[in-house]
Formats: C-alpha cells, structure tokens, sequence
C-alpha cells in the first residue's frame, strides 16, 4: 500500500515538468543559468535613482553602461573615466561615488564604468576593456579639454596594459587607487608599463589596504625614484576607507595634483 501511494505521488509531481517539456517545440527542457555579476550589475544600474545619469555606450554587440554626470561649473575642464575594482559596480558607494561627484564640481565629465566580472587576465576580458576604452575616447565630451583615468584595484593592471599596447587610447593623467597585481610578474609589467607610458601618475593606497597591496605600492616607489621618473608620484591616504572624510581626502589630493599638473 505504502509503495503504491509513493509511485502516485512521483507521478503527480512529474505531471508539471512533463508538460513544461512538451511545451518546448524540440522536446528539450530548458536550463535556467545563474545570471552573471555583470548583468546583475547592469540591472542595479538601470534601477539607479537618478536615471538621466544612466547611459549606454557602444552599439549592440559592445554596449555597456555608464553612470554619466556633466561638469558643474562654468568652464570645462574635461572628462573623468572611473573603472572601479573587479566585481564592484559602477555605483559603488564608497570612494567612486565620491569622486564622481567632487570631481564634476572641478569641472570634469565622469564616466563610471562597471568592471568585468571575467577574470582580467584573460585576453577576452583585455579585448573588452580595449574596446570600452575606444567607445569612451570617441565620445564628444572626451575629446574636449583633458582626460583624467582613474583605476582602482585589479584594474590598474589590465587597463595599464590595454594603454600599453594601444597607443592609440591616450589619456592625459592617471589616477591609481590602491593598485595590486594577481602575481609578481603582473606586478614588475606594472612597474615597466607605467614608466613607458609617460603618463603623470598618482599613485594612492591607502593606510588600511592589507598588507600585500602596500609592500607593492612601496616597490613602485622605490622603482620610479630608481628611474628618476618625476611624472610618478605617491600619496598614501590616512583615514578608514568607509568614511566619507577619507573618501572627501582623496578627491581633494587627486585635485591638489591635477593643479600641480597646470589644468587649472
């Protein structure tokens, strides 16, 4: 008896899948995959609550999402493009947030970028950021004035060497924020490319970044004053990453160095 109420209850349960196969012209069911970080991302951004600073970039096989903002003040400076860290989102609340919106009240376009949640080392993730990169150069808004790139975390890496090899992507000053490499070989490319490019860099970590990320800070520095390269310059940051004063502080050193610079 107790077998018998088992198979009917296995029969009535397999009743709904059946059907939902049937459904499918090719008798195939259809696999619902976990959606990736990147369109979760994509989706948070859409939902942002001032929707006129959501904008796309790119056409069909290349669009990607922005967090756009206009400069504030009366004379154009130029524009900002702000890659946060690897599986952050373009409207991270923490420092980026910050910058983009300090950053337009000295005059700049931003551009906030989500990341790729690929990993960076693969060419595919490389070719993308090459291409986002090239999207954001023909924007009208980036061919006036100056271009200031900011690159936090794993970033620096991909993006440096996107720069190195596409000559053809050029910025006028880079912003390193809290900067680390997967490997020591990553890590010297990191130290040789910054030297090649040319390119002011402000190199900031920041006093509470664990420990691997401040002994690679400490090696850059120790190998741009070897090379005597007076474009790098480094600036550790004092303060809690999460409060909003230290993430004020830093905007206030990107602009203290982009005076030295002559943009304004």
């Amino acid at each position: 008896m107790f077998k018998a109420l088992v198979l009917l209850l296995l029969s009535m349960l397999s009743l709904p899948l059946s059907a939902e196969v049937d459904k499918d012209k090719n008798n195939t069911p259809q696999i619902a995959f976990p959606m990736s970080q990147q369109r979760v991302f994509d989706q948070d951004l859409t939902k942002y609550n001032d929707v006129n600073e959501v904008a796309w970039l790119g056409d069909k096989d290349s669009r990607f999402l922005t967090l756009w903002r206009e400069q504030t003040t009366a004379k154009v400076i130029g524009t900002t493009w702000i890659f946060a860290d690897t599986y952050t989102s373009a409207n991270n609340p923490n420092v980026i947030q910050t910058l983009r919106y300090q950053l337009s009240d000295k005059g700049l376009h931003t551009y906030s970028i989500s990341p790729l949640s690929q990993a960076l080392n693969s060419p595919t993730a490389e070719q993308r950021l090459q291409v986002q990169l090239g999207i954001l150069q023909e924007k009208i808004v980036s061919q006036d004035g100056k271009r200031l790139l900011i690159l936090q975390g794993a970033n620096c890496v991909a993006i440096i060497n996107v720069l190195s090899q596409n000559p053809e992507i050029y910025v006028d000053a880079i912003v390193l924020l809290s900067a680390h490499s997967p490997t020591p070989e990553l890590a010297v490319q990191l130290i040789r490319q910054i030297q090649q490019l040319n390119t002011p860099v402000l190199d900031l970590y920041a006093q509470t970044d664990n420990l691997a990320i401040i002994d690679e800070a400490k090696i850059r520095n120790t190998a741009a004053k070897r090379a005597n390269n007076s474009s790098y310059r480094q600036v550790e940051v004092i303060g809690l990453q999460g409060q909003v004063e230290t993430q004020i502080v830093t905007s206030q050193i990107i602009y203290g160095w982009l005076l030295k610079l002559g943009w304004y």
